[in-house]
């Protein structure tokens, strides 16, 4: 056979973001999202595909009587599997990072968290309920041939990270994650052309000009939050065996770092990582908080946790110019009092 001739280019690629569950009118959970205005465009830097092997129900076992595995001896199915996309984004517009929030906290605006007392959530096949999105990654290539463009639907974001960082992507707002669906992926040609209307809104660690941690002042070099809030399928339908529901039973985690000049405020902080948080003083826990305004809300941008308990202190003691820098590593908890996590972006 010979070559076809044809060179496709990643950089005609481009990523939407549609709401699917949360849509003005919601779309069950098993078909994808077409309205175009419920789409936004994610701006990244790459992309790469769907994982479409490492969520494939197989087994590939050597039988007896053989030191090679056969062609026979590798069992693999589609049915019954899950497929995962990871994204970076560094965030250029408000509607973006919103929805993302959207997706994986219990509020649909600004600020977003995730309470103590947050229930656990089972979305089912053909309900509208959930919170869930649909993925497209689409080859704008005019002389594509067919089979090029990506649709994940009813995609679950599982993973959700916030970094800021004075040495990196010029200090902005990054974002990056994981999408996992229990659904096929079509291959088929989207027709779904984002709105476009997207608010630009680009914000920056040197935007945060409130820092502390446990209620003293820091001087801010790198901050980091991971959120994480699992999804299981669960049971089996149709001939294409999807699933019958996504479960939301798991721990839902907030955890991070942030790296601070070592000073006379930040020096407190060992001593702060030793306490027990388990004393029943409330002591051992040390708020971060980092917002463009005194009064976290008043502005548009702000990071807290309020229950955070720090896990480490890493003490750079090489000889910077910069001076001593400590990255405060810690996990975010909720009593029912706070939040685990809350994010204003307004």
């Amino acid at each position: 056979m010979a070559i076809s001739g044809q060179v496709y280019s990643g950089k005609k690629y481009s990523l939407f973001l549609g709401r699917q569950s949360n849509a003005s009118t919601p779309v069950a959970m098993g078909t994808a999202t077409t309205t175009n205005s419920e789409f936004v465009e994610l701006d990244v830097v790459t992309i790469s595909d769907i994982d479409f092997a490492g969520g494939l129900v197989t087994d590939r076992t050597l039988r007896t009587g053989q030191q090679i595995k056969k062609p026979t001896d590798h069992y693999v199915s589609e049915k019954g599997s899950t497929k995962s996309f990871n994204f970076e984004w560094v965030c250029s517009h408000k509607q973006g990072i919103q929805i993302l929030l959207e997706l994986i906290s219990e509020d649909t605006s600004s600020p977003y968290g995730m309470a103590g007392t947050f229930e656990p959530a089972v979305y089912k096949h053909g309900a509208t309920t959930g919170q869930m999105a649909t993925i497209i990654l689409k080859n704008l290539d005019s002389g594509k041939e067919a089979g090029q463009d990506r649709t994940m639907h009813s995609a679950c974001l599982t993973n959700l990270s916030f970094s800021l960082d004075t040495t990196a992507n010029g200090g902005r707002l990054v974002a990056s994650g994981t999408f996992v669906s229990g659904y096929a992926v079509s291959t088929a040609s989207s027709s779904v052309v984002p709105s476009g209307s997207e608010t630009v809104f680009v914000k920056t660690i040197y935007d945060c000009t409130t820092k502390t941690v446990n209620g003293s002042d820091v001087v801010v070099k790198a901050f980091n939050i991971d959120i994480n809030y699992p999804m299981v399928r669960v049971g089996y339908q149709g001939s294409s065996a999807e699933p019958e529901v996504y479960s939301r039973a798991g721990e839902i985690t907030c955890s991070g770092g942030i790296t601070v000049l070592y000073d006379g405020n930040s020096d407190a902080f060992l001593a702060e990582m030793l306490t027990n948080p388990t004393d029943g003083s409330g002591t051992g826990e040390a708020p971060i908080i980092l917002s463009d305004n005194a009064t976290v809300g008043d502005g548009n941008f702000a990071f807290e946790v309020l229950q955070a308990v720090l896990t480490g202190h890493n003490l750079s003691i090489e000889g910077a110019e910069e001076g001593m820098m400590v990255e405060l590593t810690y996990e975010g908890t909720a009593d029912g009092s706070e939040n685990l996590f809350r994010v204003d972006i307004d």
